[in-house]
C-alpha cells in the first residue's frame, strides 16, 4: 500500500494509475519534499478568534454548534455547514437578531458570517506546495523540473490520459516550455501550433489540498481542441488521494512530505 509520510506518521494513499504517475515515482519515490509554500491559515485564525471571543454570548443564546465547536473542527467542511446553518436559522427566527448580536459581540457577528465563507473557500481552493529547488518558477527551468529536457517524457496520448481538470489531494503542476492546450485556449488560442507544448516534464513541486475538487473547463474548450486538432488535456497531473479523506488535514502544519510506493 502506498503511503504519504508526514511528521513521521504514515498515511495510506492511492496513487493515480496513469503513465505520468509512474514516471513521477521514478524521480521522487521515497524522496523528502520540504514545504515551499505553507498552507494559508489566516482564514482559520480569523474565524477561530471571532468564535473564541464570543463563546459566552453564543452559550447565552443557546447557539449550540457555535458554543461547542473546537479549533480543529474548523478544518472540517461538515462542521462549517453546521455553524452556518445555525447562524442563518437563528437570524431568521428572531427579528432584529443581527443588531442585537452585533451589539453583544462588538460587531463580531457580522464578521462571523463572512469568516465562515472565507474558511469554506480556503478549504476548497488553497494548496500547500512541497518540492525541491530554490524558486517557485512555474515554467521551464531546471529549478522547476528535476530532469529538464527538450525531449518528451511521455507521449501525447499518455499526457492526455494522465492529465485532468479534477484535483486530487496531491497534484503535480505542468512544467512545459510553451503553453499547454488549455492555457493556449484561454490566453492565446491562435498560436498553439507555434508555442504549444505537451512533453510531460516532471515538475519538482507537488500541490497538496484538503479536499478533492472537480472544476470544469470553460465552455468551448473541447470544440477548440477538435477544430485545431489539439489533444484535449487538463490543467495538471493528479497524483494521489488519501484513503482516509480527513488525513489530508495533516498537510496544514507539515514541514515536508514523502511519498513511498514499494
Amino acid at each position: 500500500m502506498p503511503i504519504c509520510v508526514i511528521k513521521d506518521k504514515e498515511f495510506k494513499i492511492e496513487i493515480a494509475d496513469t503513465p505520468f504517475a509512474k514516471e513521477w515515482l521514478k524521480c521522487f519515490n521515497n524522496t523528502a519534499l520540504p514545504v515551499k509554500k505553507h498552507y494559508d491559515k489566516k482564514p482559520h485564525a480569523k474565524l477561530w478568534s471571532t468564535i473564541q471571543s464570543n463563546k459566552n454570548f453564543f452559550q447565552k443564546m443557546q447557539l449550540e454548534k457555535l458554543s461547542k465547536i473546537t479549533e480543529n473542527d474548523l478544518w472540517n467542511s461538515s462542521k462549517l455547514q453546521e455553524i452556518h446553518l445555525e447562524i442563518v436559522t437563528w437570524q431568521k427566527k428572531y427579528k432584529k437578531s443581527t443588531d442585537f448580536a452585533n451589539a453583544n459581540t462588538n460587531n463580531g457577528w457580522d464578521y462571523l458570517h463572512d469568516h465562515v465563507h472565507a474558511m469554506e473557500q480556503c478549504i476548497r481552493y488553497t494548496s500547500a506546495v512541497f518540492g525541491v529547488g530554490d524558486t517557485e518558477l512555474s515554467h521551464d527551468s531546471k529549478t522547476f523540473s528535476k530532469l529538464w529536457t527538450w525531449e518528451s517524457k511521455i507521449s501525447a496520448d499518455d499526457f492526455k490520459q494522465s492529465s485532468s481538470f479534477d484535483h486530487y489531494h496531491i497534484n503535480v503542476p505542468f512544467a512545459e516550455l510553451g503553453r499547454h492546450p488549455y492555457e493556449s485556449y484561454l490566453y492565446s488560442p491562435k498560436t498553439y501550433h507555434a508555442e504549444g507544448s505537451i512533453t510531460g516534464q516532471i515538475a519538482n513541486d507537488v500541490l497538496v489540498q484538503l479536499v478533492e475538487t472537480y472544476p470544469r473547463p470553460d465552455e468551448g474548450y473541447e470544440q477548440w481542441c477538435e477544430d485545431n486538432n489539439v489533444p484535449c488535456v487538463g490543467t495538471h497531473f493528479p497524483l494521489a488521494n488519501f484513503i482516509n479523506k480527513s488525513d489530508a488535514q495533516q498537510i496544514v502544519d507539515a514541514s515536508e512530505i514523502k511519498i513511498i510506493h514499494d
